[in-house]
């Protein structure tokens, strides 16, 4: 489709001088375009006519002529050549001139004509009327040598075989940075001595008065003293009444810029190429139309393919099962929000569960201008001897945890017939020492069943035991527990209503109890520790809130993560591991909850988390 909006085409309709209209066919002579001079002359020509319009032309026509005026251009139209006619407008104000139409079609590929570019002159009657033809003349040579002295691309015309220049612009003197005494009636290769090194390019030019075929050369390289850049240049045969090349129309324009955008970019894809290769990263892209699946070489090497294609079904079916709902509704989150997506996955290959491996993958959805998604392009890592060694840790971790849990409960069990014993005897120093030993033992057990806890979350061998029961009740259960333990501060619970859940009971009470445990580590004796607990659109939605030391905001998103600890003077000497927020985020994950924490450094902080209510 011909661009209306370019600013070419705007500035050459612009700066001739005389009318010319672009015509759409579909519908038969539609204006869709014009210029200046054919404004004024429909405005002078138009008089009270009940259709004055900028469609007018046939308006003002018998209809002998407005059929044949129809007939040439259906005759263009078909032909895809060039059609000239004369009509009289019998019913304008200026009834004694003829117009001279001449239509040149709009060609595209093998598509129809759909455009059609129209100029127009203006004729007397009198053709005898030599004065007046000799204006005419005078004003198209000065309208031609205004328009080409104001286009906006360097233009020059050459002339004959030894390229004599005969027009030249401002633009294209500039680049060439010579005045028209140096050039204009002088033949190129006299007037620019560097054209030697382009002698091919010279010949390649000369050859057109031979041959009469346009020549455009991309990306031609020019130095000179005052331009050192990439153009495009357009050579167009000029032809006489016998259809001899006597002129060359040379068009240039700077793609200096475009080019150079280009190379960085070649550059950019290489310098990515060589950091995929290094992390033996594999790329893939999926088109959404065809719902196929382009592997990269590195990709079909991690998935053990014959063939880089494959459809998008073939590729789900690598997935494994326990993978596959986690894979693709990933994906479709993405799609929906329009962001990023990065995912860990398991697949089959060679039949199911023949052999296995471990991969991430991270990718982005493409859109066209209707906001449609077309393609997803992306990379995939093959991770398995990662996931190995932290499969064989967790292992690790976990059988450490658990073979240290027997001991500790003898401990325990121990410290607490002792303290049954001295409870009646009169020995304080003994009982506040057996009172300290036990709290001890209670934070080593925490800190035990949060490792353990991590674990098994990471194997995938925790389970939920879910049951309906009063929220309310485990908070005020959980709080006061708490404050037996933690005497220095004081925590008050906000909720009368009861409030039904279904969930695993114990570990949401873990949720509580780490919270309240951590709002108290990192806030100052006496302080108040406030549990509110509310109904918001369908969800119940638990916060903590303490007057501590607060968290920076680059440091809150993080704050979830394993192992994850803020670095800071305030908590170098708090004790702590980093994965009592991991477990809590990772158990209210699994119950289709959200967990997240507002804070202002310095002046406290407060830690939500939602579970939906119960259905039943």
């Amino acid at each position: 489709m011909i661009d209306l909006a370019s600013p070419f085409l705007k500035a050459l309709l612009k700066h001739s001088k005389s009318p010319v209209i672009i015509f759409k066919l579909k519908p038969v002579l539609v204006v869709v375009e014009y210029n200046d001079a054919y404004q004024a002359l429909i405005e002078r020509v138009g008089g009270g006519l009940k259709f004055y319009d900028i469609n007018i032309i046939p308006n003002l026509l018998t209809d002998a002529e407005k059929a044949l005026l129809v007939k040439t251009v259906q005759q263009v139209s078909e032909l895809k050549t060039k059609g000239v006619l004369a009509i009289h407008p019998v019913y304008s104000n200026s009834p004694n001139v003829k117009w001279e139409l001449e239509f040149s079609p709009v060609l595209q590929s093998d598509k129809p004509v759909g455009y059609i570019i129209c100029s127009l002159k203006e004729i007397p009657l009198d053709e005898n009327d030599l004065e007046h033809i000799l204006f005419e003349l005078s004003e198209s040579e000065t309208r031609f040598r205004g328009f080409f002295e104001q286009a906006p691309l360097g233009m020059c015309v050459l002339k004959g075989p030894e390229l004599i220049t005969e027009y030249a612009n401002d633009n294209i003197l500039k680049l060439w940075a010579k005045t028209r005494k140096e050039v204009i009636g002088i033949p190129q290769e006299e007037a620019r001595p560097e054209l030697k090194k382009q002698q091919a390019l010279v010949d390649r030019v000369k050859d057109i008065f031979k041959n009469g075929q346009p020549l455009t050369v991309n990306e031609l390289k020019i130095t000179t003293p005052v331009a050192d850049g990439y153009f495009i240049a357009f050579y167009e045969p000029l032809k006489n009444d016998k259809n001899e090349v006597t002129r060359i129309l040379v068009i240039i324009k700077d793609i200096t810029e475009q080019v150079n955008f280009k190379k960085e970019l070649l550059k950019a894809k290489d310098i990515l190429k060589i950091a995929m290769d290094a992390s033996e990263m594999g790329s893939w892209n999926i088109d959404l139309e065809s719902k196929q699946v382009l592997l990269s070489e590195r990709s079909q090497q991690i998935y053990e393919l014959e063939s880089n294609r494959l459809g998008i079904e073939e590729a789900k079916s690598l997935v494994s099962e326990e993978d596959i709902k986690h894979l693709t509704s990933g994906i479709r989150r993405a799609l929906h929000h329009r962001n990023a997506f990065n995912i860990e996955y398991q697949i089959n290959l060679n039949g199911i569960g023949a052999k296995s491996k471990w991969l991430r993958t991270a990718g982005k959805a493409y859109y066209n201008e209707q906001g449609k998604a077309i393609y997803i392009a992306g990379a995939v890592l093959d991770i398995t001897e990662h996931k190995q060694d932290e499969i064989r840790k967790n292992d690790f971790i976990g059988m450490v945890s658990h073979e240290l849990k027997t001991p500790l409960t003898s401990l325990s069990a121990y410290v607490q017939l002792l303290q049954r014993k001295f409870k009646e005897t009169d020995n304080d120093f003994t009982i506040q020492i057996l009172d300290k030993i036990n709290v001890q033992l209670k934070r080593m057990s925490l800190m035990i069943d949060g490792f353990l806890n991590v674990s098994l979350f990471e194997s995938g061998k925790i389970s939920l035991n879910k049951t309906n029961f009063n929220l309310v009740d485990l908070i005020n259960t959980v709080a006061e527990e708490n404050r037996i333990v933690l005497t220095s501060h004081f925590i008050q619970v906000i909720s009368s209503k009861e409030m039904i859940v279904n969930a695993d009971i114990d570990k949401i009470g873990n949720v509580i109890n780490n919270l309240i445990g951590n709002a108290a580590k990192y806030s100052k004796k006496h302080s108040l520790i406030a549990i509110k607990c509310e109904i918001k659109e369908g969800y119940v939605v638990v916060s903590v809130e303490d007057e501590g030391i607060g968290i920076k905001e680059n440091d809150i998103p993080k704050l979830f993560e394993r192992f994850y600890r803020v670095e800071s003077p305030d908590t170098k000497t708090i004790a702590g591991f980093g994965v009592g927020l991991y477990i809590c985020a990772e158990i209210i994950e699994r119950h289709q909850g959200k967990i997240w924490a507002e804070s202002k450094f310095g002046e406290g902080s407060t830690f939500y988390f939602s579970l939906p209510t119960s259905k039943d």
